[in-house]
């Protein structure tokens, strides 16, 4: 990669995912997935989770990983930090922090302080962000858990109970 290429994201995750020998299946896609309607075309929607760039009230960054069909809960994971209040990140956010793009962030990303839905305990492997916005990728949850040390609580909205 020592020409002036632009970063191909999906490598750079397969790389890490390989290098921590963490079991991974591309899915690859023709066109940016931009919905979770998009993505549920070729994967199940239940195992699909959201990487979501948030801020904190001193401008930290975290990384709050829920099921594709809920929404994290701000309330929530401002008393879960103890912080002030939190938001989403911008664009520019999400990649100088996450190194990757928005829309393609992985839960492995540069951003070391990582909350998990409790909700993703229940399934064997989650499809996330695979690093590019064509790209998601099926991992285990528990090399999830094992490989971030994530803070595993509550932290989507209560509202749809239907199951």
């Amino acid at each position: 990669m020592s020409h002036d290429s632009p970063v191909d994201y999906g490598e750079k995750l397969g790389e890490y995912l390989a290098s921590k020998d963490l079991w991974h299946r591309f899915i690859e896609f023709t066109d940016p997935v931009k919905t979770v309607e998009q993505a549920a075309q070729k994967v199940p929607v239940d195992q699909i989770a959201k990487s979501i760039v948030m801020i904190d009230s001193v401008g930290s960054p975290v990384v709050a990983i829920v099921p594709a069909k809920v929404k994290v809960s701000h309330r929530k994971i401002k008393a879960l930090l103890n912080v002030k209040d939190v938001r989403l990140a911008n664009r520019e956010e999400v990649l100088s922090f996450s190194g990757y793009p928005a829309g393609g962030v992985p839960p492995f990303s540069d951003i070391k302080r990582v909350l998990v839905d409790k909700q993703l305990l229940e399934i064997e492997t989650v499809i996330v962000g695979g690093g590019d916005v064509d790209k998601l990728v099926e991992v285990k949850t528990k090399d999830i858990i094992a490989t971030l040390a994530p803070a595993v609580a509550d932290i989507s909205e209560e509202r749809e109970k239907a199951r």
